[in-house]
């Protein structure tokens, strides 16, 4: 009661110097708790975890001016349950605020205290849509460019669903000329071999699959909604739909060949093998000489694959190659990707474009599509409203469905086509966000947690 306050040395009745404080609360925004007292430790400046998170739990606020460009995202407290929405200073590269919920009510309440606010950008959440409209009627909306192409890649992997017949003919298309070649003669019959367990439990699960997919055939045939379907089968409404747009079972195929870079060069590494070579790193050397771009380990496995294993050491004897097998057919979500992002030298490059060549009016569907990714990602200048107007015209009712969805939500992705603002900024920040919680195991209270995503170090 006599000592006399030393404000540039402590706080009134602190235990440790202000100093050592600001050390133990930036030890820990940087590592959280257990790991930053471990290197506080190692520095000659112990303490328990404990202590350093309330430390940098008490911290005061960073100081910032008010923002003027706001990007908008919502995150996973607890995957599928509970959520949260997190606020970034686009102009700054800085979390202005985590805010409880994805309801938009909290983003209203924050909207209306700052009406400096002057450019927007979000997904196209309806909450967000609602409340930036609402609270914050003088900014600009900007929708994100790369939901947008979600939204697009979506609609073509639902027109591609519908035409799975026309899939499976152009596959067949492309796998012509491999079944033209002169086949070996095939091996007498050998006796059937008893199924095993793990084939019998598949076979039991692949005929349960499709006793749902008839079932589901056979309500929608009676009239009953998609919801109704799923509760009498005690399905999600999303496989019924997927169902609903295919003309057969979907059959996954686990364990499958799947299509490899080294596929070009199967005839190379078959008369490498016939010539009776065996080591892998000679094969992934060779390769390269043509021209192969992957690592060695796909060489490896390659080469494992073709020539088995008999469990002895040394060369082994030189085996008969089979042919390669015919490719299945890519599925639509495969090629949805494919038209996102084409690549001509695949298989379900290929495929898709057999496709578009005998059926033109996935052809027209799929250029239409195309025409909109060139818009958002600004390498065509047409505007969005004579795009909803062709693709209307069009009549694919998936391409309808997306210009209506797009029209009543024209300004922000009008925005998206011409501002330079994008969500980029805030994914990044929710990667950190993620990898945070993460250090600190998902134990983290909103306090904590938004004090160490707001801090710029």
């Amino acid at each position: 009661m006599f000592c006399e306050r030393l404000p540039e040395l402590t706080e009134p009745h602190a235990r440790t110097t202000s100093e050592l404080t600001e050390a133990h609360r930036r030890i820990g925004l940087a590592l959280g708790g257990e790991a930053g007292a471990r290197l506080a430790a190692a520095l000659g400046l112990p303490t328990s975890p404990d202590t350093i998170l309330c430390r940098v739990q008490s911290g005061p606020d960073e100081p910032a001016p008010r923002p003027r460009y706001v990007g908008l995202d919502d995150w996973a407290t607890r995957k599928g349950h509970t959520y949260g929405t997190i606020l970034v200073d686009l102009e700054r590269g800085t979390v202005i605020d985590l805010l409880p919920g994805r309801d938009g009510e909290a983003v209203k309440a924050w909207l209306a205290a700052n009406p400096q606010v002057e450019v927007i950008t979000r997904d196209r959440w309806p909450a967000y849509i609602q409340a930036a409209t609402s609270a914050a009627p003088q900014a600009k909306q900007v929708a994100d460019r790369f939901h947008l192409l979600t939204n697009v890649r979506e609609a073509v992997e639902k027109i591609l669903s519908r035409v799975a017949s026309d899939v499976r003919a152009a596959n067949a298309t492309m796998n012509a000329p491999a079944l033209a070649e002169p086949a070996v003669p095939p091996a007498s019959p050998e006796p059937a071999v008893p199924l095993t367990d793990t084939q019998q439990r598949k076979a039991a699960k692949r005929q349960a699959r499709e006793e749902r997919f008839r079932r589901v055939k056979v309500l929608t045939a009676e009239g009953l909604s998609v919801r109704q379907i799923a509760r009498r089968l005690r399905m999600s409404y999303k496989a019924i739909l997927r169902y609903r747009r295919q003309d057969r079972c979907p059959d996954w195929e686990a364990g499958q060949a799947r299509p490899s870079a080294l596929d070009p060069f199967t005839g190379f590494v078959a008369d490498w093998i016939a010539a009776g070579n065996r080591n892998s790193r000679d094969l992934y050397r060779a390769l390269r000489a043509k021209g192969f771009a992957g690592g060695y380990d796909a060489a490896r496995r390659y080469l494992n694959r073709r020539i088995g294993s008999t469990g002895r050491p040394g060369r082994r004897a030189p085996t008969a190659v089979a042919t390669p097998a015919e490719r299945t057919p890519p599925s639509a979500r495969k090629l949805s990707f494919r038209v996102a992002n084409p690549k001509p030298d695949g298989h379900s490059a290929k495929v898709l474009t057999a496709l578009r060549a005998g059926n033109p009016s996935v052809h027209a569907a799929l250029a239409t599509a195309e025409e909109l990714m060139a818009m958002i990602r600004k390498t065509s200048a047409t505007p969005l409203a004579e795009w909803i107007t062709k693709a209307t015209a069009l009549g694919d009712r998936d391409l309808s469905n997306l210009a209506a969805s797009l029209a009543s939500d024209a300004a922000a992705v009008q925005a998206a086509l011409t501002e330079p603002w994008s969500n980029g900024q805030v994914e990044g920040q929710v990667g950190r966000l993620k990898a945070i919680k993460r250090q600190m195991f998902g134990r983290a209270g909103m306090k904590l947690l938004r004090a160490r995503v707001r801090h710029k170090g």
